[in-house]
């Protein structure tokens, strides 16, 4: 392979741009929607089918481009990702914003296999979990970079959304230049397509559980924050920055973690921890009875949910286990992708449904229930002493 490090180094720079980027994006979409549209809980629950369609059909995006590399389907993503950002800032209709917004998923999707891939190909099996980590923290300096300009540069008063949008394509069209020049030989291969293996069970449950825990607090999470505590798009950015610059420090030691600890325990912790960030974020305003002495718990379980999203790194590294070679690592993950899409598509238009009917506390209550649900899912992954007493490919498979 071509020097190592310097494909580490290509690597992490496009992890920190795409990161960036999608500070911006998390930082002022919903805001966008609510300002720009005035969106129902209902209308933004349901909204999230056509966004995220594209992440169900990634593995025959990815079919489609299989005669390139990982890096060349980064070029891809990161082109497509840029060209809805573009969309995004030039259009003033609702029509105009779900295509563009849908455009802009489809690069964003591509992208999400070829960050694990990359991170799994430039690592040795001993540490994975600690590449991943690596990794995640560099996603957090570019997070803290791209909302940190938000939180810094936003007028609440008169939102800058176009440039914003803007901002996003710049730094999404230099990670995509950047991965032009990666050369990684062996992450060279063609993807399968559509291909379900019963060794991954266990995998394709976990995310799909994943899709829907992940869709509830992506959609509504800050949907709380913005439409019961009225927070405006730089708060949303500076909770989110709060969170990254955490994550420069937490992101390693979850690495370490999976790697020292295994990954059984690790998801497992996850959904125990989950389940109490749900049930605080859901019932913070009920327990403390206003919303100023409420929204610092509020402000903290989003920040810790944001958190516990490193965590599912230990989900890629079971499924790396088992895996025979970087192409099925790659074709696996955006298998993974899909899957857990399934829910992603179907959870928040029923979850929309139950915040207008149940109240948002309702919601994050059956949230937390289904926290616990992942964490006995993944008391069926092998614990971390059996990985080191067999050979990976021999180890069960789940249910």
């Amino acid at each position: 392979m071509p020097d190592r490090r310097l494909q580490l180094i290509l690597f992490f720079a496009t992890t920190a741009l795409i990161a960036a980027a999608g500070g911006i994006h998390d930082a002022t979409f919903n805001n966008y929607l609510r300002d720009a549209f005035d969106l129902s809980p209902g209308v933004r629950g349901a909204l999230e089918f056509p966004r995220e369609l594209p992440g169900l059909v990634v593995v025959l995006m990815t079919g489609v481009l299989s005669m390139l590399s990982v890096t060349g389907l980064g070029i891809v993503g990161a082109a497509v990702f840029c060209l809805g950002a573009v969309g995004l800032a030039c259009t003033t209709s609702y029509g105009g914003m779900v295509s563009m917004m849908i455009l802009g998923s489809a690069g964003m999707h591509l992208l999400q296999p070829v960050g694990g891939s990359i991170a799994l190909g430039l690592s040795d099996p001993d540490n994975r979990g600690r590449r991943m980590g690596q990794a995640g923290a560099v996603g957090a300096v570019g997070m803290i970079i791209g909302t940190g300009a938000v939180w810094w540069l936003f007028d609440k008063e008169a939102p800058q959304y176009q440039a914003a949008f803007l901002g996003i394509a710049a730094l999404t069209l230099a990670a995509g230049v950047i991965y032009a020049f990666m050369r990684i030989p062996h992450l060279r291969q063609s993807k399968a397509h559509f291909v379900i293996r019963r060794k991954f069970t266990l995998y394709y449950i976990l995310e799909l559980l994943f899709g829907a825990r992940k869709q509830i607090f992506i959609t509504f999470g800050p949907w709380v924050l913005i439409q019961v505590y009225g927070e405006p798009a730089n708060a949303i950015a500076g909770l989110l920055m709060i969170a990254a610059i955490i994550g420069i420090v937490f992101k390693p030691l979850a690495g370490v973690a999976i790697d020292r600890f295994g990954e059984r325990t690790v998801m497992i912790l996850d959904g125990l921890t989950l389940a109490v960030v749900c049930l605080g974020y859901g019932y913070a305003l009920r327990l403390f009875g206003s919303a100023e002495r409420a929204l610092p718990v509020a402000a903290a379980c989003f920040i810790l949910d944001n958190l516990l999203f490193s965590l599912g790194a230990s989900r890629a590294v079971y499924m790396a286990r088992l895996a025979e070679s970087s192409e099925e690592v790659t074709s696996t993950l955006a298998m993974g992708v899909s899957v857990n899409h399934i829910a992603s598509m179907i959870i928040p238009a029923i979850a929309g449904v139950a915040w207008v009917w149940l109240g948002y506390e309702m919601l994050f209550l059956a949230a937390a229930g289904l926290a616990l649900i992942i964490s006995a899912v993944a008391c069926w992954a092998p614990p971390r002493a059996h990985w080191l007493a067999s050979d990976p490919a021999e180890a069960p498979v789940g249910p």
